[in-house]
């Protein structure tokens, strides 16, 4: 994986640039502040995608309750027109 190094400056005003690079290019990107190592940004490797989404539906699948079938609770009123 190549790694490249990236000023906070840098960062501030190429942010979506340098997401992309490290996304799409599997680039390592290494922050510095005043020429020492601030923050690592890695790219989110696929398995850890699918494994995350398993775990989080495994955890969180039934927390919502399933919803009440609205239309058999709704009551129209028919206005008779008179002319």
């Amino acid at each position: 994986m190549k790694t490249t190094y990236i000023s906070s400056t840098d960062l501030k005003n190429k942010t979506a640039e340098i997401l992309n690079l490290v996304s799409f290019g599997g680039v390592e990107a290494i922050i510095e502040r005043h020429g020492r190592p601030l923050a690592k940004i890695l790219p989110f490797k696929e398995e850890e995608k699918k494994r995350n989404l398993k775990e989080n539906l495994r955890k969180y699948f039934g927390a919502i309750a399933d919803f009440p079938q609205v239309f058999k609770n709704r009551y129209f009123k028919r206005k008779k027109i008179h002319l």
